[in-house]
């Protein structure tokens, strides 16, 4: 059993840097079969398809952010410095694992077929609501404001990966944005 938990790991290792260095266009299963010696057949046996071995990765990746907000949570207690920490940890990982976050957020997972992905991704909207709610300070709702967190920074981080951050629009200092998108939400 320990060999078929390692292949499975391998299999993820691996796909994890082809996604790195190709992007998730290039993933194909029998590439990957190639580079790692197994048949499809064997591949098959650890994930149903392509599909399949993506959503583990993007569950994974949706884990890692919550595990980042979780520590955030743990050290941070003034609810505008921690949104405004978790919407800056958001920010960088979208920068700096660009295919990463693509294959999380670009597409739609079906919700039956991965549900370990939609709970983690989930668990991500639930930490900033309970948060607000917390807060008591806040012009909307905790589920609108948090929706409307998730818009602001899904926008920053797609304005970003494609180039656009002019300095002339204002989109040139993140940082300054997230603290100015928080003015938003909170009242004074």
């Amino acid at each position: 059993m320990k060999n078929n938990s390692d292949t499975k790991q391998k299999l993820i290792q691996v796909t994890r840097e082809m996604i790195d260095q190709q992007g998730i266009d290039a993933i194909n299963m029998r590439d990957l079969g190639k580079k790692i010696n197994l048949s499809r057949g064997a591949l098959y046996r650890h994930f149903k398809n392509k599909d399949d071995l993506l959503a583990t990765i993007a569950t994974e990746n949706f884990e890692l952010l919550n595990r980042n907000i979780q520590q955030l949570s743990d050290k941070i207690y003034e609810p505008r410095q921690l949104l405004y920490a978790i919407l800056l940890a958001y920010y960088d990982f979208g920068i700096n694992n660009q295919e990463h976050y693509q294959l999380m957020f670009r597409k739609q997972w079906d919700k039956e077929m991965y549900p370990d992905l939609v709970t983690s991704a989930f668990f991500i909207f639930t930490s900033v609501e309970k948060c607000l709610e917390k807060a008591g300070n806040i012009r909307k709702s905790s589920n609108q404001s948090t929706a409307m967190m998730y818009a602001f920074i899904h926008g920053l981080v797609e304005l970003n990966i494609s180039e656009h951050s002019e300095s002339e629009k204002g989109l040139d200092s993140p940082i300054q944005l997230i603290d100015s998108f928080l003015d938003l939400i909170f009242m004074n």
